[in-house]
């Protein structure tokens, strides 16, 4: 399995607790040292890489997790990303993906740097994706489930939603 945006290894340490061998890719080689951190696991297979440029052949993954790792991507490089993918994943393989929705509580803040994708004052950048659109950007694999789900969550004493898509694909 890879996963894709490891960061400070929450996914990874879900995915390896469930026995599952896992590669995991971050851009950042301190989000690779805090996911080695976190897990206590100094032999994890970790891969500085960008997302668009897997260093990967052809079919090696039987899934690949890309958790709010697409979201931090302009339209162009989540293209890119999600074609390398769909090259990395063996037929039949699944693409386990999360990103933020247009109803969660954040759309609109910041500048918008991009159609529906707005940096604030962090620098980073959040892009929200609408259904259509998510299902434009994985036209080359096969839908087995796309859910919206909004929580209520408080934040500074209020509540407030968090709206994600969460998604199973498959490649021919």
């Amino acid at each position: 399995m890879l996963e894709l945006g490891c960061g400070n290894g929450k996914t990874a340490g879900l995915i390896i607790g469930r026995g599952a061998e896992l590669v995991a890719v971050d851009f950042s080689i301190n989000g690779l040292r805090a996911c080695r951190r976190s897990l206590g696991l100094a032999n994890l297979e970790a891969v500085l890489s960008d997302v668009r440029f897997l260093p990967f052949t052809c079919g090696s993954f039987d899934s690949v997790v890309a958790y709010h790792v697409l979201g931090h991507l302009m339209e162009e490089e989540r293209r890119e990303a999600v074609s390398e993918v769909h090259r990395v994943l063996r037929r039949g393989g699944t693409l386990l993906l999360k990103v933020f929705s247009v109803q969660d509580m954040r759309f609109g803040q910041g500048k918008e740097v991009e159609r529906g994708t707005f940096r604030r004052g962090t620098g980073i950048r959040t892009h929200f994706f609408e259904r259509e659109e998510l299902l434009a950007l994985t036209s080359g694999f096969e839908e087995v489930s796309l859910t919206e789900e909004i929580a209520r969550k408080r934040y500074g004493g209020e509540e407030r939603s968090r709206g994600e898509w969460i998604g199973t694909f498959r490649r021919p």
